[in-house]
């Protein structure tokens, strides 16, 4: 899925996820005073893939610390939770503030009170279940930042959480995943939807099949994720509770939206074709590591093999962003004229690529 061009560097994806997870940081916790920040592993991973460690403790921040392993006690410091909205994460934050009434043997709670943040909805059940907590009287605010997808562009982001996508939605030996994975899909754009701050109309492709046909699976893939999209977007803005005048207003200056949701099924042909941009090349010959990171080996001047390992990024590397889209073919004379380039500006390279 991809965002309209118009987007600056603030809108694009990247810089709305980061901006969400530096506000819920900074903002929270009174001007000047230090701050403890939990997360879990789902959620260490979102924020790592936007913020630097050292960024985030510039904003006053102590510490950053894994809510599943055992962690120094701040009893005088306010705790900052970032987590996935599931049943583990929360329980482990409400026995960071048990009381020595329940378990002598435990010291007084962990932090002086707590900021909880969730990176998508919670559930009425979880959030029933922090209320009848003992952890309750310690919580200041409960927040959902919407931030469940992975950015692997300014534009462009994964959707799917299973390493054989195709495999989960279309073979008839994973009915099981189907579903799992349209719900996991919907999610993430529901995050980026939220973010931009739109509600566009939801539109899909349905092809002809029998009345008879209740699968989720081929043909219906399209129109199962459609709806499941619309949903989780009724969902959201009625738990905003944004009255008709209000998102009249907030939408007034936002051009119609829309959503087009397709599947493989709409062009037999589409899978057979191949782009031949650099990007796509790359992602063909080569295998990414969350579709960015390449490893690879290289011999040293001793002989011996050394692993190296490359991120093609945005932020990264300029090269990767200036050329990502070429045409192969332009892509090889752009570099060639850019090596004859660096040549003729410096006699050592010059000398090198004589040798």
């Amino acid at each position: 899925m991809e965002p309209s061009s118009d987007a600056n560097t603030q809108q694009s994806l990247f810089g709305l996820l980061r901006k969400s997870i530096i506000s819920a940081i900074s903002a929270t916790v009174a001007l000047n005073k230090w701050r403890v920040v939990v997360v879990d592993k789902p959620s260490l991973k979102i924020i790592s893939s936007v913020i630097k460690m050292h960024e985030i403790l510039e904003q006053n921040v102590m510490s950053v610390q894994l809510i599943t392993r055992s962690r120094q006690p701040y009893p005088d410091v306010e705790a900052i939770y970032i987590l996935v909205p599931c049943a583990d994460s929360v329980s482990r934050m409400i026995d960071d503030y048990k009381s020595d009434l329940e378990q002598p043997t435990m010291e007084r709670s962990k932090y002086a009170r707590a900021h909880l943040f969730f990176t998508g909805a919670l559930p009425d059940s979880l959030l029933s279940l922090l209320s009848q907590s003992p952890a309750a009287p310690y919580i200041k605010g409960i927040g959902e930042l919407f931030v469940e997808y992975n950015p692997i562009e300014s534009r462009v982001f994964l959707t799917t959480p299973s390493e054989q996508p195709f495999y989960a939605l279309y073979s008839p030996h994973s009915a099981n995943m189907i579903h799992r994975d349209l719900d996991a899909a919907s999610d993430r754009c529901l995050s980026v939807l939220a973010l931009l701050g739109i509600k566009p109309y939801i539109r899909y492709y349905r092809p002809g099949q029998p009345p008879s046909t209740n699968s989720v699976g081929y043909p219906g893939i399209a129109k199962t994720m459609g709806e499941l999209l619309q949903q989780k977007l009724d969902d959201y803005y009625s738990r905003e509770k944004i009255t008709t005048e209000n998102k009249q207003e907030q939408f007034d200056d936002v051009s119609p939206s829309v959503v087009i949701v397709l599947d493989r099924s709409i062009d037999m042909y589409a899978p057979l074709v191949h782009e031949f941009t650099y990007q796509a090349v790359v992602h063909d010959l080569i295998d990414l590591e969350d579709g960015t990171k390449y490893a690879y080996e290289i011999e040293t001047k001793t002989g011996e093999t050394r692993q190296v390992s490359a991120t093609l990024g945005e932020q990264t590397d300029l090269l990767w962003h200036q050329l990502k889209h070429l045409h192969i073919g332009h892509v090889a004379q752009v570099l060639a004229d850019q090596f004859s380039k660096l040549i003729e500006k410096s006699s050592g390279v010059k000398a090198a690529s004589e040798a």
